[in-house]
C-alpha cells in the first residue's frame, strides 16, 4: 500500500490559495489573532492588450468574488479590502486545521512574498493542481500588457516576483516544465542582467513565458485572462517556432561588461562577487534542478 503523502491531501481551492500565498502573500499573527494579507497592485488604472483597454481595479475587484467564495466554502474567514491597492485578508481567531494546514506548508521561518518558496508538495501534486498553484502567482503577479514583446514583437506573459527573493524563479521554472510550458527568460534583477546606473538594476525579477504557451495555465482575473486571448491570437497568426523547454545549458551567450555592484549587499551569497554572462548561469547558482550536479565557482 502506499504511503499517504502531503500531496494527497492537496486539493485545487488549497493549491490556488498557496499560489496566491506565495506570490504576494504576507503571514501575521499573535495571540489572539491569525492573518493571512494577499496584497492585488496594479501599476496603473488602465491594461491596454492589442485592441482591449481594461480598468483593472473594476476587474480585479469583480474576479475576487468568486475567490472570496471559494474560500468561505473551505470555512476561512475572509474580506475584500478596497484602496491604493486590493487585499484578500484572511483571519483565524484559533488555530484551526486549515490555519495549521497552511502555515506548515508556507511558512517554515518565512513570513512574506518577499522569501516564500514553492512548497515541496506542490512539485509532488497532480497537473491539474500545479496549474491552480500557478494561477494563483499569476493572479497576483502576472502582467499581460501589449508592451510585453520580444525583438521580434511577439507577446509574452511577465510574472514578476520581488527582488528579495532570488530562489523563487528557479522553481517557478521547474514547475511549468513539469507542465512543459516553457519560459522564454529570466530578467533577474541584477547588475549583469540589467546594467544601467544607480539601483536602476535592483528590481522585480522578471519571468517571461510567450502568450501562447502560457494560455495552458491561464488567470481567474478577467481582464488578464481576455488580454491574454487576444495577445495569444496575435502570436499564433504570426510566429510558428514553439518555445522550447529549457535544457539549463546556455547557447549563444554574450559577454557582459562588468559592473561596480557585482558585489552589494542586495545579492544573496550564492551570487555575491560574481559575474554572470546570462541568466541561466545565476539560475545554476540558485539552485537550477536541471544544474544540481553543476559547480557554482566564485569568479571573484
Amino acid at each position: 500500500m502506499e504511503k499517504n503523502k502531503i500531496s494527497n491531501f492537496l486539493t485545487s481551492d488549497i493549491s490556488y490559495l498557496l499560489g496566491l500565498i506565495t506570490g504576494h502573500g504576507e503571514i501575521q499573527y499573535n495571540s489572539d489573532v491569525r492573518k493571512i494579507i494577499i496584497d492585488f497592485e496594479y501599476k496603473t488604472l488602465e491594461s491596454k492588450a492589442i485592441t482591449k483597454v481594461f480598468d483593472q481595479r473594476l476587474h480585479i475587484q469583480t474576479s475576487l468574488d468568486p475567490v472570496v467564495y471559494r474560500l468561505q466554502q473551505m470555512g476561512i474567514n475572509v474580506q475584500k479590502i478596497t484602496g491604493d491597492k486590493i487585499s484578500l485578508v484572511l483571519t483565524w481567531i484559533k488555530e484551526d486545521i486549515a490555519w495549521l494546514f497552511i502555515k506548515f506548508l508556507i511558512n517554515g521561518t518565512r513570513f512574506s512574498f518577499h522569501d516564500f518558496l514553492i512548497p515541496e508538495p506542490i512539485f509532488e501534486t497532480t497537473d491539474a493542481n500545479k496549474k491552480e498553484f500557478l494561477r494563483g502567482i499569476a493572479d497576483v503577479t502576472g502582467f499581460v500588457r501589449k508592451s510585453n514583446v520580444d525583438q521580434s514583437g511577439r507577446h509574452r506573459v511577465y510574472i514578476e516576483i520581488s527582488n528579495k527573493n532570488w530562489f523563487l524563479p528557479p522553481q517557478i521554472c521547474q514547475l511549468t516544465q513539469s507542465l512543459n510550458v516553457a519560459i522564454q527568460y529570466i530578467g533577474y534583477g541584477h547588475p549583469n542582467i540589467r546594467g544601467g546606473t544607480g539601483m536602476s538594476w535592483a528590481k522585480e525579477h522578471q519571468i517571461k513565458i510567450y502568450a501562447e504557451d502560457f494560455e495552458n495555465i491561464g488567470f481567474y482575473i478577467s481582464h488578464k485572462n481576455e488580454a491574454l486571448a487576444e495577445l495569444v491570437e496575435y502570436n499564433k497568426s504570426n510566429f510558428a517556432r514553439k518555445q522550447a523547454l529549457c535544457t539549463g545549458i546556455a547557447s549563444r551567450e554574450k559577454s557582459k561588461d562588468s559592473h561596480p555592484h557585482e558585489t552589494h549587499e542586495k545579492l544573496p551569497l550564492e551570487i555575491n562577487g560574481q559575474h554572470f554572462n546570462g541568466y541561466k548561469a545565476i539560475c545554476k547558482c540558485l539552485g537550477c534542478y536541471l544544474q544540481k550536479d553543476w559547480i557554482c565557482i566564485k569568479t571573484k
